[in-house]
This record gives C-alpha cells, sequence and structure tokens, in this order.
C-alpha cells in the first residue's frame, strides 16, 4: 500500500535521516533512457549550458541523475530544507564535471533572485507541500522568461490500484476506498495531496506557464525469485521501503493504526488491513513473490511568459 511514505506527523515532514531510503527508492520511478528522449525530442533542450535550480533537492538525485544528459558547462543549485540532506548531495557533487551548490530553504521563498534559471526542476515535492501552488509559484519566479518548469509527482491511488504481488492477488485485496479516503482526509486536514501528480497540469496552466504538457513515467519494476544479486536484493528493500513492508513490532503497528485512523479510517478497518499487510510479510516472504510495480510520475511542464 501507499498510505504515507512521509516521515513525520503528516503536518510536518522531516526527512533529516532519510537518505538511504531516498537513494534505495528514486532509481525505481524512471528509466534514463527514457528522460534523455524527453531532454532530446520534448522538451529540446540543445547543446547550450543551462543554469539549473532543484527545489526539494534533497541529496540532490534530479541533479545527478539529470544533469549528464545537458551540456558541458552546465550548472546545478538545490534548495532543500534538510542541511543532513544537502552535505550528502555535497560530498556526492563534488567529484562531478559541473559546478553544483547547495542552498538550505524553503521551497515556497528560497531568497533566490528573480528570472536567473534556465530549467526548474521539482521531483516528489510538491505532493508534500501544504501548498503545492504556492512552491510552483516561487519554480516560475526564479526563472527566466521562455525557462522550463518541470513538476513530477505521484497519484498514489493510482499506484495503489496497479501494484500487483501475483502470490497475495493483491490487485484483488487492496481496500482501494480506505487508502483513497485516507488521501483525501490528509489533503482536507493540510493541504499535502498525495494524489498532486494528475493535478499538476492544471496548477500550471491557473499559474500562467505556456504550452502545459504532461507525460507518465515508464519504469516497471520487477522482483521476481530467486534474488540472487545484490541489485535484486536492493529492489525489493526498496519496493517494501516504499509502502509494501509493514512493521511487525507491536508500538510501530500501534503508530501505524493511529496514523489511519488520523486520517479517517475506522480503528477495525485499520487494524484489519494492517493485519493482512503482516501477513503478507513482504520483507521476508517477499523473496519468493512476484511483485510487479509501477512507477507512475506524472512529469508535468509548461514554459514560463511574462509577455
Amino acid at each position: 500500500m501507499m498510505l504515507t511514505a512521509t516521515p513525520g506527523d503528516g503536518m510536518t515532514e522531516i526527512w533529516d535521516d532519510q537518505y538511504e531510503r531516498l537513494a534505495a527508492t528514486r532509481p525505481q520511478y524512471h528509466n534514463e533512457d527514457y528522460w534523455r528522449f524527453l531532454v532530446s525530442q520534448v522538451w529540446r533542450i540543445d547543446d547550450r549550458p543551462r543554469r539549473v535550480v532543484d527545489f526539494g533537492c534533497g541529496y540532490g538525485w534530479a541533479g545527478l541523475f539529470l544533469m549528464p544528459m545537458l551540456a558541458p558547462g552546465s550548472d546545478y543549485t538545490g534548495v532543500d530544507r534538510s542541511e543532513p540532506l544537502l552535505e550528502r548531495g555535497r560530498a556526492l557533487a563534488a567529484d562531478r564535471p559541473y559546478e553544483a551548490r547547495f542552498i538550505q530553504g524553503e521551497a515556497t521563498a528560497t531568497g533566490l533572485p528573480d528570472g536567473v534559471f534556465d530549467l526548474a526542476i521539482a521531483h516528489a515535492l510538491l505532493m508534500h507541500l501544504p501548498n503545492a501552488q504556492a512552491g510552483l509559484a516561487e519554480m516560475i519566479r526564479v526563472t527566466r522568461d521562455g525557462g522550463l518548469i518541470i513538476a513530477v509527482d505521484a497519484s498514489h491511488n493510482a499506484i495503489n490500484a496497479l501494484i500487483h504481488v501475483h502470490e497475495t492477488d493483491e490487485q484483488d485485496h487492496t481496500p482501494l476506498s480506505l487508502f483513497q479516503g485516507m488521501n483525501a482526509r490528509l489533503r482536507a486536514d493540510t493541504g499535502i495531496d498525495h494524489n498532486l501528480g494528475m493535478k499538476t497540469p492544471v496548477l500550471m496552466h491557473q499559474l500562467g506557464l505556456n504550452d502545459v504538457q504532461a507525460r507518465v513515467s515508464d519504469a516497471v519494476r520487477l522482483s521476481f525469485p530467486p534474488l540472487d544479486t545484490p541489485e535484486k536484493e536492493r529492489l525489493l528493500n526498496a519496493i517494501c521501503d516504499d509502502g509494501l513492508g509493514v512493521a511487525h513490532d507491536e508500538a510501530s503497528v500501534a503508530r501505524t493504526v493511529a496514523a489511519m485512523v488520523a486520517r479517517g479510517a475506522a480503528e477495525d478497518v485499520a487494524a484489519a488491513e494492517l493485519r493482512r499487510e503482516i501477513n503478507n510479510d513482504y520483507r521476508n516472504l517477499g523473496r519468493d513473490y512476484h511483485i510487479v510495480q509501477p512507477g507512475l510520475m506524472t512529469i508535468s511542464f509548461g514554459t514560463v511568459s511574462r509577455g
């Protein structure tokens, strides 16, 4: 299930100690060849150097992924509230063949000057903001006229509906209405929208971006037995970290049920779903399961126009 994947209490998200999880899960969502196609054929980013700003950069994954696809001389600026993740980013970017800087700041108020970047990207950020429109507006503010805005976010209701685990008939048993209701309650209570991916093109249009378009990531991750390589082990762990792995200890179960109830689930329904997932035991029995998990990130983009 995609109950949350959100460290914290749902109001204040804390990612300082989440580097390992982020590093494991981010590669699940995208295939490099598809992004190279987007860069060259859809966005038509030519061979001129580009100034890139990455909102909610964390440890700079988007820079590590995207910058090698851009022209030599391009530079990268990452902005995030988490200093521990920024420190990771500085270390990882130290030997890269492009200039990189990492700045601590809020996505809705970066302090960066107006209109200085050619490309602004936010990966899995807007869906975690209480005011996604404010974050998107800040991306537009710091991007030059004619520059490109790219926002990549999920729609958890869709991902929940598409995850397939052959041995547990997950598509037959996942209580979709339960998770749909909890996501709706989270948005109503906090403004945080874990189904923002398919809504982002509308926000872009409302904020005046030109030529707004959207694509869906093509990545689908398969975890099939035997898990006989380190990469297969990492993939299963990442799939579990992204929602299928449920802690079994009493304290963790109590916290998860409480979080589900806070999002509008009935306590008995929440407890029953958690028992089902514990019985499926994806972290252990999953080594023998056939798991098909879609990346299914919506990649929305548009061009800044101040004329």
